[in-house]
């Protein structure tokens, strides 16, 4: 089975692991007798592990081989899948919920870093879209087709199905993901983490990126929870629309990568993309900000998707090689700025809106991100100290 089959399951796996609940919240609340509010709860039980476990199971993989930590992740998240499917109580739930949350933020920077070590720079940025399409249907699954089935069968029935496709992933991991050869077998301490850190941060590039992916988090995912409330206010829609609004954002993202390869070769490489990113992601927040009906808002969604993952993909690439020896570390220290980004970006928002209104906040995000696309462009083509070029190796 080929290599990028199996880590785009993981991805996938710990993708709808995070997000499979969201739609699911008034039936559990009534099947355990629990207020909703606290059940909405679920969402933070699980994203806040999910970001703060990446920075210690990155250099795990860097430690110990990134294909043990794929596993044992694996294992863990299905166990606690099928504890949170058979759960008899809110405790018990929330606590498989954290569980699931750690399990899960272990997968993806670890898979990620996984495609770095075995696909040369050429084909990389292209490897790396596909595992990025299975984590976006993941993610249009949880919020879509969970709501679809539990309303028929019950929240119970999608965590089952949830732990069944966790199990499959699971058993095709240990099946078909070796360690290499040169794999690490060492053991895990502070002072290896501190290693890896101080090797990826020696890279200049790895400022600018974690930087760009902290704004990218704030900016464009710290609005999502506002755009039912916008819809409201503009007589637009409700839940239901904003529903397919944001999915508007994955389509955007699965037709880009359905056509990376060809944009790659079309634009020159990575960066023409990124300023190409940049301005879409310009022209769909402009597109948001008008006044009209919800389909418009829904259309500029798909261009800030295509966008963002012109521009997030050539980060993912570039933080592939801050560190080759210390890929574990660097990924997981790009996801970490990423999720803490968009954890800053709904107060930021909240702030904003009250203050000059969406209308606004939206304008000025995407004048942000729309240069940001030709700034990053030209920070990053810059050649490092004592490189000839950087499209040697990081382009």
């Amino acid at each position: 089975m080929p290599l990028l089959v199996v880590l785009a399951l993981a991805c996938f796996v710990a993708s709808l692991s995070l997000r499979v609940v969201d739609p699911m919240v008034p039936g559990i609340a009534r099947d355990l007798a629990a207020a909703p509010e606290l059940i909405a709860l679920l969402a933070a039980a699980v994203a806040f592990p999910y970001a703060l476990s990446q920075p210690i199971l990155g250099p795990l993989g860097d430690s110990v081989g990134k294909a043990r930590v794929m596993k044992a992740c694996l294992a863990v998240l299905t166990l606690s899948l099928l504890v949170c499917t058979l759960a008899p109580n809110v405790e018990t739930l929330f606590a498989a919920r954290i569980v699931s949350g750690v399990a899960g933020g272990g997968l993806i920077p670890v898979a990620l870093a996984v495609v770095g070590d075995r696909f040369p720079m050429e084909t990389r940025q292209v490897a790396l879209s596909r595992v990025l399409a299975a984590m976006i249907v993941a993610l249009l699954l949880g919020a879509v087709a969970s709501g679809v089935i539990a309303d028929a069968f019950g929240w119970r029935a999608v965590m089952g199905l949830a732990t069944m496709l966790s199990a499959v992933s699971l058993v095709l991991t240990l099946r078909y993901l070796h360690a290499r050869a040169t794999s690490p077998g060492g053991r895990f301490s502070i002072e290896r983490i501190l290693t890896g850190y101080r090797a990826v941060f020696s890279n200049p590039r790895a400022r600018i990126c974690f930087s760009a992916v902290f704004i990218e988090g704030a900016l464009i995912f710290g609005f999502l929870p506002y755009v039912a409330i916008v819809l409201e206010t503009r007589s637009a829609g409700g839940i239901r629309e904003a529903g397919f609004v944001i999915a508007g954002m994955g389509a955007g993202g699965l037709l880009y990568t359905s056509i990376v390869a060809r944009l790659l070769a079309r634009l020159g490489g990575m960066f023409n993309l990124m300023r190409l990113g940049g301005v879409m992601i310009a022209g769909g927040f402009v597109t948001v900000a008008l006044p009209g009906p919800w389909w418009l808002a829904a259309l500029g969604f798909m261009l800030v998707g295509f966008g963002f993952f012109s521009v997030h993909n050539s980060l993912q690439t570039q933080a592939t090689e801050f560190a080759p020896d210390h890929r574990g570390s660097a990924l997981s220290l790009h996801a970490f700025f990423f999720f803490i980004g968009q954890a800053v970006g709904v107060p930021v928002y909240g702030l904003l809106i009250g203050w000059i209104g969406a209308p606004t906040s939206l304008m000025i995000a995407g004048f942000i991100l729309g240069g940001g696309g030709f700034l990053l462009a030209a920070l990053l083509s810059r050649p490092l100290p004592g490189a000839a070029s950087p499209h040697r190796r990081t382009c």
